[in-house]
């Protein structure tokens, strides 16, 4: 006989709507760093990484969708972006390159990990098609934070080497 997967359509709604959210503040993230990267040849890097984001967060609200979230069509922006912008400014003050780019390679860590359980989800309760678009925004995430790490190991050769002023 048979066994039968019960799916949490609920709790898996409220996951994606929190990673609508998080894939909004990442988005968000890498559109400063692309205005003011912790290195300079990693500018366009961080606006590629942007306008992926972008579309992982629609993906993401997609999913959302398939279990029950109810987008918003809450236009954001105002001042309620303009704090969270100046948030983020105050929280670097005093941070150094590295430390940015390190925390740029969590965040990007943490998504990776997550994508990959979510996927294992999906193909387990059967959902194919979530599991697919979750698995291409693994990829370009994967590719994402080895550029990244590329871009640290090149400023830690240059801060080791004395070839760049403090980073």
């Amino acid at each position: 006989m048979a066994t039968v997967t019960t799916i949490n359509r609920d709790w898996i709604a409220a996951q994606f709507s929190k990673g609508i959210d998080a894939e909004q503040a990442l988005m968000d993230n890498a559109r400063l760093r692309a205005e003011s990267p912790p290195d300079p040849t990693l500018g366009v890097l961080y606006h590629e990484i942007a306008v992926a984001d972008e579309r992982h967060r629609a993906i993401v609200e997609t999913i959302a969708t398939r279990y029950g979230h109810v987008p918003s069509r809450n236009v954001a922006g105002g001042i309620g972006e303009t704090l969270g912008r100046l948030k983020d400014k105050v929280g670097e003050m005093g941070s150094i390159p590295l430390q940015r780019l390190g925390h740029d390679l969590v965040n990007k860590a943490n998504a990776i990990h997550w994508y990959t359980a979510w996927i294992q989800t999906f193909q387990a309760i059967g959902d194919a098609e979530s599991s697919r678009e979750l698995s291409a925004i693994l990829i370009e995430e994967k590719a994402h934070r080895d550029a990244l790490q590329e871009g640290l190991n090149r400023m830690v050769i240059q801060g080791a080497t004395g070839a760049s002023p403090k980073v």
